[in-house]
């Protein structure tokens, strides 16, 4: 336990230093290198950075990334916002409801919290704010509804998740739809509740013919998520095909049929999403580094047997992870905590008879309520900075969503069933 002290002090104050978190990565692996096998790792560190990224899974991410600029540019993410808005926009708080069903949608395409933040947040809590919501709330739902993005499937962090851990990833998409569901519908019934409390408007009811001329332009964004999930559950290609697909899919419809995109942005849009693959893809190189040093350090291990020392009960462990979890969240991005914590708690996982894919979606769920706690909150930047709002006021104003995702968490811990029947469907 002295090693992972000292590997968590160092992690902890390169992080302080705001190194980028590939960067602590690496120094933390090679301080505890060294204390474990002097520079005997060294042959092996380029090597085991190497093969962190030489995984075909792993290139899903970059073009999920590249689906989602290219959905942006295209101008899709704001039929489906119309959609949403005909579909929900007439329930009181109609506008959070917009909110919240746009980013379920989103989220069955993109895979990312941040993204479907930015998107919806830069069209819609200027719109509610002139239909007479409160700016703060506004905002706090927007951050809210971005946390579906990596549940609902396909998910960046399901695949990040299912290499670090070994896992199917199509089990994993799929076991992302019972939590995603039920935080939309949460969501939506405070939403609802509030709007009554506080005298927020409803739009005008949309007649027969707005519904149907709304739905035929978004009917060719909404087709995406279906032939995606579709593709995948059929076996006709895997999930890092399926990005292939949705890339090309976008490029035809945005480029071609709406001809939103001209070919000569086509280099911007693929430059800009590239660089952002690069991050996650540089925390995976550096993050298989570590697991190696992890795992001949005995660290896993040792934190195993700590565990299982202090309780026998399974829901008692699941408790005490969630608790890691919560706090890895606050400082880490849901990327780097499951590259990093996965290593660790896997060999607790067999002990306490917990199914891993179960594992990977409670951990992904829970590490959304990061994205709205400071100092990271990464959606809470995202919002603050479209919607020029103070970050600390935003975060107040995201409790109760966050409170609410604990409840849900608290809720897979007890009936892990209702997150693995959908997976074990699929064999």
């Amino acid at each position: 336990m002295s090693k992972l002290l000292i590997f968590l002090v160092v992690i902890l104050i390169v992080l302080a230093l705001r190194v980028p978190i590939y960067i602590s990565l690496a120094v933390s692996s090679m301080v505890l290198g060294f204390i474990t096998l002097g520079d005997a790792y060294t042959p092996f560190l380029i090597q085991k950075m190497f093969s962190g990224v030489n995984n075909f899974t792993l290139l899903a991410i970059p073009l999920f990334m590249l689906t989602g600029e290219l959905m942006n540019n295209g101008g899709l993410s704001e039929r489906l916002l119309d959609f949403a808005n005909c579909l929900v926009g007439w329930i009181h708080g109609g506008l959070g409801f917009v909110c919240v069903v746009t980013c379920c949608f989103l989220a069955a395409i993109l895979g990312s919290s941040s993204a479907c933040a930015a998107m919806v947040g830069a069209i819609l809590v200027p719109t509610m704010v002139k239909r007479g919501y409160e700016k703060n709330f506004s905002g706090a739902v927007v951050a809210a509804s971005g946390c579906v993005g990596p549940i609902i499937p396909p998910s960046s962090s399901a695949i990040i998740y299912a290499v670090a851990a070994e896992q199917s990833v199509s089990k994993l998409f799929v076991g992302g739809y019972v939590p995603g569901l039920m935080i939309g519908v949460v969501f939506c019934i405070y939403i609802y509740i509030q709007a009554k409390r506080k005298g927020f408007p409803a739009e005008k009811k949309p007649t027969l013919k707005e519904i149907a001329v709304s739905f035929r332009s978004a009917l060719v964004p909404l087709l995406l998520p279906i032939i995606i999930m579709g593709g995948i559950l059929s076996g006709m290609f895997t999930a890092t095909e399926s990005a292939c697909v949705a890339v090309v899919y976008c490029m035809i419809v945005s480029c071609f049929i709406y001809r939103s995109i001209r070919l000569r942005d086509l280099p911007d849009i693929i430059l800009r999403s590239a660089k952002g693959a690069c991050v996650v893809l540089a925390v995976m190189m550096t993050a298989n580094f570590l697991g190696y040093i992890l795992t001949l350090s005995q660290i896993p291990q040792t934190a195993a047997a700590a565990i299982r020392a202090m309780t026998d009960s399974r829901i008692v462990f699941l408790l005490m992870v969630n608790i890691i979890l919560i706090i890895a969240g606050m400082f880490l991005d849901a990327a780097s905590a499951i590259v990093i914590l996965t290593p660790v708690f896997l060999p607790a996982l067999q002990i306490y008879g917990v199914d891993p894919i179960f594992f990977g979606v409670m951990m992904t769920v829970n590490l959304m309520i990061g994205v709205l706690t400071p100092p990271v909150g990464l959606n809470l930047y995202v919002v603050s900075s479209v919607a020029n709002l103070d970050i600390m006021v935003l975060a107040k104003e995201a409790i109760p969503f966050m409170i609410m995702l604990v409840l849900i968490v608290l809720f897979m811990v007890l009936f892990p069933g209702a997150v693995t029947f959908l997976p074990n469907l699929i064999g």
